[in-house]
């Protein structure tokens, strides 16, 4: 039974693994297009072709978007490992025969890429907090200038 198992995901791994790194592909690009989208700040809102859903009520990219984004980037890169790590070497060995016994601590070994992958999430979140608080400065940034200019303005008007 578990050789019969082996050999469906042998072959899943073998025949899928280029459809499974173009969703990665996919999933990268999606997050690259919403970070910079968000990264615009208010700008992303005035843009035309970009759907309202995605905006907040501020005119920004929707953080709940954000999110979404890196977990489908992360879901879509925990395939992949599973994929590669389920792929035959090239010089023909089994899983079996190439893993060494290790099949049996496939449990240990996914607890173990779960926490990593919390503290990546962890350290993403974190940037996207400092993200947020750079992007709040910039704008205060702007509106001081904004004013400024306006008192200049008037200066010169008077």
């Amino acid at each position: 039974m578990t050789k019969k198992r082996n050999g469906k995901v042998n072959n899943f791994a073998v025949t899928r693994a280029n459809n499974v790194m173009a969703l990665v592909y996919v999933g990268a690009a999606i997050l690259i297009v919403v970070v910079g989208l968000r990264g615009l700040g208010t700008v992303a809102g005035k843009i035309s072709f970009i759907p309202k859903f995605l905006l907040d009520s501020t005119g920004r990219i929707d953080p709940d978007v954000v999110i979404f984004a890196l977990m489908l980037e992360f879901s879509m890169l925990l395939v992949l490992s599973l994929v590669t790590y389920f792929t035959p070497s090239e010089n023909g060995d089994s899983v079996e025969k190439n893993s060494g016994g290790k099949l049996a601590n496939i449990k240990e070994d996914l607890e173990e890429i779960k926490n990593f992958s919390d503290e990546e999430i962890h350290m993403i979140e974190n940037y996207i907090d400092k993200f947020e608080s750079i992007s709040r400065k910039i704008t205060k940034i702007q509106m001081y200038n904004m004013q400024a200019l306006k008192n200049m303005k008037d200066a010169i008007k008077s």
